[in-house]
């Protein structure tokens, strides 16, 4: 079943990310050179915001959550000079390709847990929040690092989302993706 949190899922939304919040993490990232991705993990006071006043969707199978997905505003990452910077490229793509992003929504993290990957709860969990975040955002955009091939793959051919561009950030390399919900 996919549904929107509520604040009674914050208890395991705190345990999942705890356990498996640097489940996605390459080499490099595990041993600290890309420091930037720590700050993606969520806390308590984030998971109440994007219950609250974003967009946070579950998986849960027997009562158990097994999966979750974001879109979160500008507003909320505030500060984070990354998203600052992943916002104005976002919105200038969007710009240059014609498209609408008055309300621009930054798509991800999505995380299902390893246990049901591959076992079909990414692809409902995305149409799900394609289809809530319609309410809140006219575009989604993301990125995606360049050596995660596999998840630029299932965002392209299972999510549907468009590559519109590629940039480096920190000595990093990202794909800029995009979607309109």
């Amino acid at each position: 079943m996919i549904r929107r949190a509520s604040i009674q899922d914050l208890d395991a939304l705190i345990q999942l990310e705890l356990r498996h919040g640097r489940d996605e993490l390459g080499e490099s990232d595990r041993h600290g050179q890309y420091q930037a991705l720590e700050a993606q993990l969520f806390d308590r006071k984030a998971f109440t915001s994007l219950i609250q006043s974003e967009l946070l969707l579950v998986a849960e199978l027997e009562q158990q959550l097994v999966g979750y997905a974001v879109v979160a505003s500008a507003t909320f990452f505030g500060s984070e000079p990354f998203y600052r910077r992943f916002f104005a490229r976002a919105k200038a793509a969007c710009l240059e390709l014609g498209r609408g992003c008055q309300r621009l929504g930054c798509y991800g993290p999505i995380w299902v847990a390893p246990a049901f990957r591959g076992k079909g709860v990414f692809t409902p969990l995305t149409q799900a929040m394609f289809i809530e975040s319609r309410r809140q955002f006219d575009t989604l955009a993301t990125f995606i690092a360049e050596d995660n091939q596999h998840s630029l793959n299932v965002h392209v051919k299972s999510a549907a989302m468009e590559v519109v561009d590629f940039f480096e950030d920190e000595g990093r390399g990202f794909y800029l993706l995009l979607k309109t919900p």
